[in-house]
Order: structure tokens, then C-alpha cells, then sequence
């Protein structure tokens, strides 16, 4: 009767020892995949404006492109004023890139000659998404 009782104790302690190691395989292999998998760098938010004359022409060089947000508070009371400007290629696009997602003012602004030519329109930029913009300046 003692031998039974040994051998009980025995097959427990063996139990217990295999539960463990397979409960602790289990947390390593667990903690390594969410934290693998959480230092993935995010793609950034971006956009392409394209500027075209009345004509469809691409307008270039001379052209320049100011995405902006003004006045808006965030949550946490804090006012939003984000605004960036560039110059559009020869090919008539200009890219921004943010860090979230927004609804911007788009202002483009071409100057040809004597002439200038003006266009406003609203982009929403969708978190680490390509959105792109077509506008045209009369």
C-alpha cells in the first residue's frame, strides 16, 4: 500500500512537471508572436494631388499645392492647425505624406504668363492608404 501511494505521488509530480513545461512553451511562444507582430512598422497616409488645366494638360513647375486644416480642436482641446505646401512635378502631382488620417483643404494655385489660375476642393485621407486627387484649375 505504501508502494501505491508513492507511485500516485510520482505520476503527479510528473503530471504537474508536463503541465508546466507545456503551459510555459505555450506563454513564450505567445509572447513572441504578439510582440513580433505588434513591431511592424506602419505604412504612412498618403496623397497624390494631380493638377490639370481647363485643357486636361498637366499643370507644373509653376504650380503649387497647399493641403491645410485649420481651427479644428481634437479631443483632447487642443486646436489642429496642419498645413503643408509643395510644387508639383513636371507631370502635374505633388504627394504629402501624414502620420493619421484627415479631411484637408486642398489649394492649388498656377501661374502661367500673366495668368493665374486658381482650384479648391476637400480630400479625405484614409490611416496608411494611397488616396488620390484630381484637380482642375480654372
Amino acid at each position: 500500500m505504501y508502494i501505491e501511494h508513492k507511485e500516485t505521488i510520482f505520476m503527479r509530480n510528473i503530471n504537474f512537471k508536463s503541465f508546466l513545461i507545456n503551459f510555459i512553451i505555450a506563454f513564450v511562444i505567445a509572447f513572441f508572436a504578439t510582440t513580433l507582430s505588434s513591431c511592424q512598422e506602419e505604412s504612412p497616409t498618403r496623397a497624390i494631388i494631380t493638377v490639370v488645366d481647363s485643357d486636361g494638360s498637366p499643370a507644373y513647375d509653376v504650380c503649387t499645392v497647399i493641403l491645410s486644416q485649420d481651427g479644428l480642436i481634437n479631443s483632447a482641446g487642443n486646436e489642429s492647425n496642419v498645413s503643408k505646401s509643395k510644387k508639383t512635378s513636371s507631370n502635374g502631382t505633388v504627394e504629402f505624406e501624414f502620420v493619421n488620417e484627415a479631411i484637408l483643404n486642398v489649394e492649388a494655385t498656377y501661374v502661367t504668363g500673366n495668368d493665374t489660375y486658381t482650384a479648391e476642393s476637400v480630400i479625405k485621407l484614409v490611416r496608411e492608404e494611397l488616396v488620390r486627387k484630381t484637380i482642375t484649375v480654372n
